[in-house]
């Protein structure tokens, strides 16, 4: 086939069809005024599904739980001192007040300030047959 002044040369009747066809679309669009139908887009990819809500923290069971201690308390738990005892004088509290705000003895809060020694724990219960941790 040749080719005419300004007019280019398709070489195969699929390439001279799809030429044809836009020309046709194109002259309904001028004809009728039809906006010309975009290529059908690719569909968009699936949304991620949305991540879980983190777990949320549990609720402090006493207001002591959200305080932030000066280094003296840190430094007396380091140091090894009973915590019953630290915390007790930190927030500014007698024994006795402690033991009735707590619903316990006097007794029962100075046995549990005094603390107790990992080895004699272990003697006591060697002695008595049972494993040392039933006693914690």
């Amino acid at each position: 086939m040749g080719t005419e002044k300004g007019v280019p040369s398709l070489d195969s009747d699929s390439a001279r069809d799809a030429k044809m066809a836009e020309i046709l679309d194109k002259m309904r669009v001028l004809l009728t005024g039809e906006q010309q139908q975009a290529a059908p887009r690719p569909p968009e990819p699936p949304k991620p599904a949305p991540l879980p809500e983190p777990p949320k923290p549990c609720a402090p069971t006493a207001e002591s739980d959200q305080d932030i201690f000066p280094h003296a308390v840190a430094d007396r738990l380091m140091a090894g001192q009973s915590p019953v005892q630290v915390y007790r004088e930190y927030r500014g509290m007698t024994r006795e007040s402690l033991a009735q705000t707590a619903g316990i003895s006097l007794e029962t809060l100075a046995a549990l300030e005094a603390g107790f020694d990992m080895i004699v724990l272990r003697k006591i219960a060697e002695a008595l047959k049972i494993d040392v941790r039933r006693l914690l």
